[in-house]
């Protein structure tokens, strides 16, 4: 069983800042701007992003929690299309659907974070899941009932990167608990494709050349809540440097109860298929 650094028992006020992000407190005029312009954001630019959502104290006390764990992580490595799709062996070797772009990242899953990780007080939450459908503009929506893939932990250390891609759902929502010593930035182009049309000569440009489109980097700053609407923004991480772990929280909600992965999804991200660690 993972052993975590003691912390005393908190209330979600004193991990989240309620003053300035007031998600108890849904009826209130200050709330329901927060949300309008959190809504216009998403819109307009396809991220939204609540710096300071968790009080410094707390933040620095999860980046502790979970670099103490960082040894048993799951280390994940995957060469991959942008499109998550097949490589296609049958286009030109420049063409999208046949470069490989390389990832590499360490992660905890859910059943794998004890129960006195201050992360769980954020994602069990009924306030904050309250607060994401608002933002969202969405009539429901669940936390993920997949019991590895709901919450995850994730480390990067030198080297280590996510790939150009485009997610496969809607939106991501992730929490920064430690930024590198340098890289790690977290770099977009937003709107590459869209609903009906991968836009493959778009986006073979780039990577050709990424002077072709406008590169946007959003600041890693511990204890920053962000929404990104990634299916249609490609976007990656960049490879980290020096000794310092990049640290984030991924928090997975869907619009459909009992959603789960599949038996080779659990073995591709997390290396097995049962929640019994391996």
């Amino acid at each position: 069983m993972n052993t975590l650094p003691n912390t005393p028992a908190l209330t979600l006020g004193d991990i989240i800042d309620l003053e300035l992000y007031p998600i108890t407190d849904r009826t209130s005029s200050t709330y329901r701007a927060l949300v309008a312009q959190s809504q216009s954001l998403l819109g307009e630019d396809g991220v939204a992003i609540f710096p300071g959502f968790v009080r410094n104290q707390s933040v620095v006390a999860m980046a502790e929690q979970t670099l103490a764990m960082h040894s048993g992580m799951f280390h994940f490595r995957e060469s991959h299309t942008v499109y998550f799709k097949p490589q296609d062996e049958s286009v030109d070797p420049e063409h999208p659907l046949r470069r490989l772009m390389s990832t590499a990242k360490d992660t905890v899953a859910y059943a794998d974070i004890p129960a006195e990780h201050l992360i769980r007080k954020i994602y069990e939450s009924d306030e904050v899941l309250a607060f994401i459908k608002d933002v969202l503009a969405l009539d429901v929506l669940y936390r993920h009932a997949d019991s590895l893939a709901a919450l995850n932990l994730q480390g990067f250390t030198a080297g280590q990167q996510l790939g150009w891609h485009f997610d496969r759902s809607d939106f991501s929502v992730t929490l920064s608990l430690q930024a590198a010593s340098a890289g790690g930035d977290f770099e977009y182009v937003r709107m590459l494709r869209n609903e009906n049309d991968d836009c493959y000569e778009a986006v073979r440009q780039f990577l050709d050349d990424p002077k072709t489109q406008q590169i946007e980097v959003l600041p890693q700053v511990p204890g920053t809540l962000t929404l990104f609407r990634g299916r249609y923004s490609l976007h990656r991480v960049t490879p980290v440097q020096g000794d310092r772990l990049r640290l984030n929280a991924v928090f997975a909600y869907v619009d459909q109860p009992n959603v789960e992965f599949s038996a080779y999804a659990r073995q591709l991200f997390y290396g097995r298929t049962c929640v019994d660690p391996v």
